[in-house]
């Protein structure tokens, strides 16, 4: 992203649109990852009632959202490298939100699948026509930032879930939670249609409307032609795979680590993790944006730095004595030295996110940018989603008979880990980001 094309690059629309569209855009990533991860904070009251093993609740989570996500991903981004982004991502928001609701009224595990798989179906056209829409009000030189509003959407959406799926579950049952998590999407979907324009694509870069439409499979094998990309690809995965197999069962580990309520549970997980990871997307995506001015390899020299970071603190909390507290001043409860780990590490563990969202969109032509945000999401959707939540629900299984109820807290170090691998990957794609970043320029 340098040379001419980057000094006459400016958005397409007014500061102020474009900054209505980028609050937009967050909401819709809100919604998306509350209706993904609400589920999370409801594993133990669904278990009892459905009388569900560790390993069933991690496919309802992972599996079920992920085998369709899989299938559709690729064609629906497609669509949007071709159509009308807008309306793509309002009728996908219209659809899970939908699904969201509708899993108020599952009466077993197969429904409950079934309400999970339509969730994924309709979340296939959300985050990756939303990062090419973005791409397209947002300068190369802001992009970092401009598309950290997605990470920092899921991070909200995540925490919100976890806080409102909580408290609602108390006070009313975990059906209600589902529909408190649903609704609000499809009234934003109409919102989407009817305030957000279709920006010309490549106007955020001073470069001619693109016409070029290559066929899907013209698509991957450029993509795939880049190794850039393909260590992204994996580097993602690898972290992925530990946010999501550490996500979506920390509330579960602090319920029975720690012995609190789902509301007590959520607000806590929120402000330990969700929370602190949200600066952490911004200073990784803000970081990148200023030392990759100068050099494009510092957008895989940040995530790297801060996955290597973040791997040791996570493991300390995951370890720590739960007896051990911290008093707080003016009345507030004692914090658990466990959870300061937590907030530190969240901060470091996040800062990949916006640095491989703004390489990816910066390494594709500009009618393959959905496309390619579509294949790395799938494939981070697959390891992340699928194979995260169901190992640690297996882990925690077979771990019970020797460790009882900490059983999850050892099956959690496994994903907290992986993040060493996404750091080695880093460095090695760092070797030829600047040459296929050229490549993709022109």
């Amino acid at each position: 992203m340098s040379g001419p094309a980057v000094e006459t690059a400016k958005q397409p629309y007014s500061e102020g649109y474009t900054r209505y569209v980028l609050g937009v855009v967050l909401l819709v990533a809100v919604f998306n990852n509350v209706d993904r991860t609400v589920l999370s904070i409801l594993v133990e009251p669904i278990k009892r009632d459905f009388g569900m093993s560790d390993t069933q609740m991690g496919a309802a989570m992972g599996m079920a959202f992920t085998i369709v996500y899989t299938l559709t991903a690729l064609p629906v981004a497609r669509w949007a490298d071709i159509g009308v982004r807008r309306s793509i991502v309002a009728g996908a928001l219209l659809l899970w939100s939908g699904f969201t609701t509708a899993t108020a009224l599952v009466q077993s595990f197969s429904q409950l699948f079934i309400m999970r798989m339509g969730v994924g179906i309709g979340e296939a056209g959300g985050t990756p026509p939303s990062l090419s829409l973005l791409s397209d009000y947002v300068p190369p030189t802001r992009r970092g930032r401009g598309l950290s509003v997605i990470s920092l959407g899921a991070v909200t959406g995540m925490g919100l879930g976890m806080i409102v799926g909580g408290w609602i579950n108390e006070q009313w049952g975990w059906r209600w939670a589902f529909v408190a998590a649903g609704l609000p999407g499809i009234a934003l979907a109409g919102i989407v249609r009817f305030t957000v324009r279709e920006p010309p694509r490549g106007g955020s870069e001073g470069r001619p409307r693109s016409l070029e439409r290559d066929s899907l499979l013209g698509v991957v094998r450029y993509m795939f032609g880049l190794r850039t990309f393909l260590f992204i690809l994996c580097a993602n995965a690898f972290a992925l795979f530990a946010a999501m197999g550490r996500n979506l069962w920390e509330p579960s580990f602090i319920i029975r680590i720690y012995d609190m309520g789902t509301a007590d549970a959520g607000t806590w997980y929120f402000l330990t993790s969700p929370l602190p990871s949200m600066l952490g997307i911004y200073l990784g995506g803000a970081l990148a944006d200023r030392l990759g001015t100068r050099d494009r390899r510092w957008y895989l020299w940040v995530p790297a730095i801060g996955q290597v970071i973040s791997v040791p603190v996570l493991c300390a909390f995951l370890l720590w004595p739960a007896s051990d507290r911290v008093a707080l001043p003016f009345a507030l409860p004692d914090i658990p030295v466990a959870f300061l780990f937590s907030i530190f590490g969240s901060v470091f563990g996040s800062f990949f996110t916006a640095p491989f969202l703004a390489t990816i969109q910066g390494l594709a032509m500009l009618r393959m940018r959905a496309m390619a945000a579509a294949i790395s999401t799938t494939v981070s959707s697959f390891v992340g989603m699928f194979a995260g939540p169901l190992l640690v629900g297996f882990l925690s299984d077979t771990f019970e008979l020797r460790f009882g109820h900490e059983a999850l807290r050892y099956s959690l170090l496994v994903p907290t880990a992986a993040p060493l691998g996404s750091a080695l990957l880093c460095l090695v794609a760092a070797r030829t980001i600047r040459r296929d970043i050229a490549v993709s320029a022109g």
